[in-house]
C-alpha cells in the first residue's frame, strides 16, 4: 500500500476500523490481548448483563432471570443477539461504561448458552461450538457449557487502504487492487 501510495495511488478511509464483538477479555497470563472468537457463537448464545450495577460481582448463576438485562434483545428486537457487529460492539461498551460490565475490571458481558443447551441439547451445542468452547476453557478455565462466557469488543482490523473504483482499479492506470479492497 505504501509503495503504491508513494507512486500516486490515492489512499481512502484510513480511520475505518472493524470492531469484533465476541472476544475473550484478557484474563490471566495466557493472553497478552483480547482473543477473537467466532461470531457464530451469537447464533445460539444470549448476551446479557445484570440490570443492577451492584450485581456485577455476583456469579452469573446467582442472578435470577428477572434481574438480567438482555440488552440487545431489548434495544434491537428485530435483530436480537444477531445485531450487526458495530451495533453489538457499541452496545456492549455502553453497558460496561454504565458500570454493569462483568468480570475483572468490568470489561465483559455474558454470552449465555443455557437456553440453547436446554432447547437443543448439549451434544448439538458441542457439535456446533465444541472447539470454541475448548479454546474458551483453555484461556479462562471456565466451562461455557455450565456458565456463560464473558465477551468484550476488540479491534479486528483496519479497513482503509488504496482507493478503488467498481472494477478494483486504483487511480494509477494499470494498478489493480486485490484483497478486501472494496
Amino acid at each position: 500500500t505504501y509503495r503504491a501510495y508513494k507512486r500516486g495511488a490515492l489512499f481512502a478511509n484510513p480511520s475505518f476500523t472493524q470492531i469484533h464483538p465476541t472476544c475473550i477479555p484478557v484474563s490471566g497470563d495466557y493472553q497478552s490481548k483480547l482473543t477473537l472468537m467466532s461470531e457464530s457463537l451469537r447464533n445460539d448464545g444470549r448476551v446479557w448483563v445484570p440490570k443492577r450495577k451492584e450485581d456485577r460481582f455476583k456469579p452469573p448463576s446467582e442472578i435470577p432471570e428477572g434481574e438480567r438485562d438482555y440488552y440487545l434483545e431489548r434495544k434491537y428486537p428485530s435483530y436480537g443477539n444477531l445485531a450487526p457487529r458495530d451495533i453489538s460492539s457499541r452496545a456492549a461498551k455502553e453497558v460496561c461504561d454504565e458500570g454493569r460490565g462483568v468480570g475483572p475490571g468490568g470489561r465483559g458481558v455474558y454470552l449465555d448458552f443455557a437456553d440453547s443447551i436446554k432447547r437443543l441439547g448439549v451434544e448439538t451445542i458441542r457439535e456446533r461450538y465444541g472447539n470454541l468452547f475448548e479454546v474458551y476453557k483453555k484461556i479462562t478455565g471456565e466451562d461455557a457449557y455450565k456458565m456463560p462466557m464473558r465477551i468484550y469488543p476488540a479491534v479486528h482490523y483496519t479497513m482503509g487502504g488504496l482507493w478503488v473504483d467498481y472494477d478494483l482499479m486504483s487511480n494509477v492506470p494499470g494498478l489493480f487492487v486485490i484483497g478486501e479492497a472494496n
